[in-house]
This record gives structure tokens, C-alpha cells and sequence, in this order.
């Protein structure tokens, strides 16, 4: 699934085959670090791809703010602040035991290196956890530039 993004807008990319080969099954890209503003248009697009989202799981070290659930669309959801352990990754369960590991992108990220970090995320065979991903999204997307 991928969505292109407004302000309003979920920014995410998923790897169409969720074949399990790579490290991560997609990326995600929020407008800012705040959990309650960025969850729910993150959730509601999971919802309607995968099935109801029921916990997500984050390192908090990124995040503004620490709550324990979030409510979207009247359902609570579980929000868990102890793993995964890379800065940039969160993991998402959905109902029926489904789970989605998805790269953070950081906010302030530029446009080209956001996209080919969720790119490669997406791609089905990346070997890399998200912080790696990114050093090396960044640093592809910076060799070839001119001043």
C-alpha cells in the first residue's frame, strides 16, 4: 500500500508481498513526534489493509510523549514504550495475531531520503534494521549531490 501525503495524510509504504524476507515490512513517515497526532491516520489506514490494529510497540527515545493507549475510531489501543530497540522501528499487532514491523522516518528527514528509506523498507529483501536503513538511505542520497 502505498500513500502519498498531505499534511492530513498517513505517509506509508508496505511492501506488497509481506513475503517475511526482509527486516522490516515497510516505512512510515510522520509529520512530527507526537504520538496522539500521528497514530491515528496511521492506524486507520493499518485498520482498513490488515485488520484492527490492537498494540503497537515503539522505542521511546523518539517520541514526545509516553501515553499507555491511544483511542481511534472508539477502540482503545495498546501503546507498549519498551521495544523494539531500534530508535527508528515500531511494531504493530492487528487482530488475528498479525504483526508488521515499519521503519520510522524521522520528521525532519528531506523528501528524497525519506522516500528511499520507505522504498527500500518496502522492498521485500532489505537486510538492514531502521537505523542502519537510514545511515545508508542518507548517505546514497548525498554522494551524488552538487553544491
Amino acid at each position: 500500500m502505498d500513500v502519498t501525503a498531505t499534511a492530513t495524510q498517513v505517509r506509508l509504504r508496505i511492501d506488497p508481498t509481506l513475503s517475511g524476507k526482509g527486516m522490516l515490512d515497510g516505512g512510515w513517515w510522520p509529520h512530527s513526534t507526537d504520538p496522539l497526532s500521528e497514530l491515528p491516520p496511521l492506524i486507520e489506514a493499518l485498520n482498513k489493509q490488515f485488520g484492527l490494529v490492537h498494540r503497537i510497540t515503539f522505542n521511546k527515545a523518539l517520541w514526545q510523549s509516553t501515553p499507555r493507549r491511544i483511542t481511534v475510531a472508539g477502540r482503545a489501543i495498546r501503546l507498549g514504550w519498551y521495544g523494539p530497540s531500534d530508535i527508528h522501528e515500531i511494531s504493530v499487532s492487528t487482530e488475528g495475531r498479525f504483526r508488521l514491523d515499519l521503519l520510522v522516518v524521522p520528521p525532519d528527514t528531506s523528501e528524497g531520503s525519506a522516500a528511499a528509506a520507505m522504498a527500500a523498507a518496502a522492498s521485500g529483501t532489505n537486510g538492514n534494521h531502521g537505523a542502519s536503513l537510514l545511515e545508508s538511505e542518507d548517505a546514497g542520497n548525498t554522494e551524488g549531490s552538487t553544491s
